[in-house]
């Protein structure tokens, strides 16, 4: 998944490729239920990542990232208004991504945890 990021990096098209790579995790991949504020059940399709730093060694790419997405909070349909039964919340979290170098392998850590 993110060979192709791997691949890019130093280039213009890294930032795409990596937003691809995290947009097409499944959802129990990401740690985003530590920064629900609400229910703990996330929208998939709202997930938004954005790159805030990055950085490199010999054998890993570091990057902060910044993910907005929409927490899912369950709403009454008493006046027959199916609109009403689901209900988004915006929420942010801030993700720490290590890319290992040699095999792509990904690890996240939570930015708030890490001092």
């Amino acid at each position: 998944m993110f060979n192709k990021a791997l691949e890019c990096w130093g280039s213009d098209e890294f930032p795409q490729k990596f937003k691809q790579a995290i947009k097409s995790l499944e959802l129990g991949v990401l740690p985003l239920v530590d920064c629900c504020n609400h229910s703990a059940v996330i929208d998939q399709d709202t997930i938004e990542p954005i790159i805030l730093s990055s950085s490199e060694t010999s054998t890993k790419i570091k990057i902060k990232m910044g993910v907005f997405f929409c927490e899912v909070l369950s709403g009454c349909a008493c006046s027959d208004d199916p609109s009403q039964a689901k209900i988004l919340e915006n929420s942010y979290c801030e993700l720490l991504v290590e890319i290992d170098r040699a095999n792509a392998q990904v690890e996240f850590t939570s930015a708030s945890s890490v001092s």
